[in-house]
């Protein structure tokens, strides 16, 4: 393969979870790139015989940190990566072998692409194909790759949250070019301690849901003051208003009719009928809608 400036440092980063660490790893060091083009950085909370021996042995830089952000966790792999082209995976989700392959070879053809996201496989804890699907630019860090001078590291640290949506936002405020795939390169995994929780009943789901969404809602706020083009900024207000929307159906109560009125004028990312119906359903439909949102959730996670 032609040698490239477009060296990758994958990283992978754990938070207390260790179940599925060695899939991630074993998938990242199996690419059918060549190591000489790539790094693996793995940044988590403990330590592991079984994971750290693995590391050691395949060249994996191993690093303990007590960062409990993603944000944070990142900052100090960025501290030490050699890449300027950054692919991420999370401790439970896994790349196709060709993966790193196909983002080299992007990365080469095009030296003005800043962002490339690709489809995935949704599974369940046991590696079962799912009917789970989001098509959204923003969405999975698995499946993100980003040149590296596209991120602001000082500013990348203040924001708790949705990191994926945060790195998004900065591929597209660079003026570079992004490009969405749809071939599916990463196995994105959905179980009761992952982002897309798996639930067990109604109560679950709607706990979750509430939590979850206040969650997002202050990490779009934490975002705004760290963007300054109109269609960035504008990204960023539609999520904000369509988060308060999406509160009111799981009992918020935060959404008001400048919120409504903000996803008829500003940027989306999700589908505008969607939304749309979204926004019908919080203002007249929440006990309904509720019962709706978790059917489809659970037929989402059903094994195909």
């Amino acid at each position: 393969m032609e040698k490239s400036n477009n060296y990758i440092s994958v990283i992978i980063t754990a938070y207390n979870r260790r179940q599925y660490v060695l899939d991630a790893l074993k998938s990242s060091t199996e690419q059918s790139l060549s190591r000489q083009l790539y790094e693996i950085i793995i940044v988590k909370n403990f330590k592991d015989t079984n994971i750290d021996a693995f590391a050691e042995e395949h060249n994996v830089i191993n690093v303990y940190s007590e960062n409990k952000t993603l944000s944070g966790k990142i900052i100090e792999a960025m501290g030490i990566a050699r890449g300027n082209i950054l692919c991420f995976l999370d401790d439970d989700d896994m790349f196709y072998r060709e993966k790193l392959e196909y983002v080299f070879k992007k990365f080469n053809e095009n030296k003005n692409l800043c962002y490339l996201h690709n489809n995935f496989t949704a599974i369940d804890r046991d590696g079962k194909p799912l009917a789970y699907y989001n098509r959204n630019p923003d969405f999975n860090m698995s499946s993100i790759s980003i040149r590296r001078e596209t991120i602001n590291g000082d500013a990348f640290g203040k924001v708790s949250k949705s990191i994926d949506t945060l790195i998004y936002l900065y591929a597209k405020e660079s003026g570079m070019e992004l490009e969405l795939d749809s071939r599916e390169l990463t196995y994105y995994r959905v179980t009761d301690q992952s982002v897309t929780h798996s639930f067990t009943d109604f109560n679950s789901f709607m706990e979750f849901s509430y939590n979850s969404l206040n969650i997002i809602l202050n990490s779009y706020i934490q975002m705004l003051p760290l963007f300054h083009s109109r269609e960035t900024r504008g990204i960023i207000k539609h999520k904000i208003s369509f988060t308060r929307i999406r509160l009111n159906i799981f009992g918020g109560n935060v959404a008001r009719l400048k919120d409504y009125l903000v996803l008829l004028y500003t940027p989306a990312l999700e589908s505008r009928s969607y939304e749309i119906k979204v926004a019908i359903a919080s203002l007249f439909m929440r006990k309904y809608s509720a019962g709706k949102l978790y059917k489809n959730e659970k037929m989402k996670q059903e094994v195909k």
